[in-house]
């Protein structure tokens, strides 16, 4: 269990007396804890995408030069709400089948590619804005998020490079 208790009297208690709810309540805890951020990134690139699409000049902009410079607005826009899109659909997916962290882990990437990308073409584009700081942080929060789900990949053995090890090492023995 991740708490001996809860503090709650009745759910303490509730949790006690059936393993499968405190499972459940488990499992919702650490979910929590660790996808709810992936979601939330998604989330704002998906948004991020649709203002591109949407409002017309935004990469007139001057902090915008470097960006683009190598990108226009509508792929900009494309690129970031079919990202996004992708993401939330790989979250849901993880979700639905527990045994699935490397999907999660390419979104994760994805994602840190994406704001460390906007970062540095508004750090670069001339003094740092708060945006292109802000940018920042959420790609070190998709770092950490994909240290969290390569641990994942690793717990559960997703490549299924330690079951392919230890059917060698049998065989050799």
């Amino acid at each position: 269990m991740i708490r001996a208790s809860t503090r709650h009297g009745r759910l303490d208690a509730a949790m006690t007396a059936d393993p499968v709810l405190a499972a459940q309540i488990e499992s919702e805890l650490r979910y929590g804890q660790t996808r709810w951020a992936e979601v939330w990134l998604a989330c704002i690139m998906t948004a991020y995408g649709i203002l591109l699409l949407s409002a017309g000049e935004t990469f007139s902009a001057p902090r915008y030069a470097v960006i683009r410079s190598f990108v226009g607005e509508e792929t900009a826009g494309t690129i970031a709400v079919a990202c996004g899109c992708a993401r939330l659909a790989a979250l849901w997916y993880n979700g639905a089948r527990q045994r699935s962290p490397l999907v999660r882990l390419l979104g994760c990437s994805a994602g840190f590619l994406f704001y460390a990308a906007l970062t540095a073409g508004f750090l670069l584009a001339g003094p740092p804005l708060s945006t292109g700081l802000i940018y920042g942080v959420l790609a070190v929060a998709e770092l950490h998020s994909s240290s969290r789900s390569a641990r994942d990949v690793s717990v559960l053995d997703s490549l299924g490079i330690r079951a392919r090890r230890d059917e060698r090492d049998r065989l050799a023995a």
